[in-house]
């Protein structure tokens, strides 16, 4: 599933409020590592979705609630990495950094919806309809987070590193879509048996397809992220990489520009 993707480098050591190229590589790493498994572990639970897979529904059910843990790692890291970029800056909090902050909330409570949607498709609980409205919020949260962080993807000091982002936005928002789009007809009651068994197949073939994008999204932020990473250790900058400086500016144009026509 989604997590948070930035225009600027991130301050994951939570202990400390100096950039360091080295810590910083070391926790996205880490952080692309466990997104990596729990993407892995997504789609292994969605092929067991198939029916021809039906005796084992409950392990693909219990793949999704480790998938989401590990992806709950990464989200409430990423949440937590917003608040203590927020603590150690030195000026006002802008309309982008609230929308930033908006979608770290936003992943995770998709994430922790995910969970919930996850256990309720055990058959010891067998709420499969609960479950399909935690997926279906859930990804909805999930799009709306990548669609705010998209809005904030303005400028970037290299053509590959902005289409890095824009790949892990689309790859996240059609992933997203997908579940969504893919949980609906679990509300529904089909009648024969056959129908159901197609319409079944169709759903989980969704669920792996948008697993993989998750992961894809995953591998194309951490690419990106390592591009900004060995761009701080070339320049040597300790105050901020050029995507965070340009990306900036813009923001500040860009409300500068809708101040003005909002003024009477």
């Amino acid at each position: 599933m989604p997590h948070l993707f930035l225009n600027r480098p991130r301050k994951y050591n939570l202990a400390s409020g100096q950039d360091s190229a080295g810590k910083e590589l070391f926790w996205e790493s880490l952080n692309a590592f466990i997104y990596k498994i729990g993407g892995v572990i997504f789609i292994f639970g969605s092929v067991l979705f198939f029916p021809a897979f039906s005796a084992y529904e409950d392990l693909g059910a219990w793949s999704f609630v480790v998938g989401s843990l590990l992806y709950l790692l990464v989200t409430g890291h990423d949440l937590l990495e917003v608040f203590n970029a927020r603590r150690h800056r030195t000026t006002p909090p802008t309309i982008w950094n609230r929308l930033e902050a908006a979608a770290a909330i936003a992943y995770v409570t998709g994430t922790v919806l995910f969970i919930i949607g996850s256990l309720c498709f055990l058959k010891r609980f067998d709420q499969t309809e609960v479950g399909a409205y935690c997926f279906i919020i859930g990804s909805l949260l999930f799009v709306a987070g990548a669609v705010v962080n998209v809005i904030q993807i303005v400028s970037a000091a290299s053509m590959i590193r902005l289409q890095l982002m824009n790949l892990t936005a689309i790859s996240f928002v059609a992933g997203s879509v997908l579940f969504a789009v893919a949980s609906v007809p679990y509300l529904w009651t089909v009648e024969s048996a056959s129908d159901a068994r197609e319409l079944f197949a169709y759903l989980a073939l969704l669920y792996v397809i948008g697993s993989a994008l998750f992961l894809l999204g995953g591998i194309f932020n951490y690419w990106r992220a390592l591009l900004v990473i060995e761009a701080l250790k070339t320049r040597g900058n300790k105050r901020g990489d050029p995507d965070d400086q340009h990306g900036n500016a813009l923001q500040q144009d860009m409300r500068a520009v809708l101040e003005r026509r909002l003024d009477p």
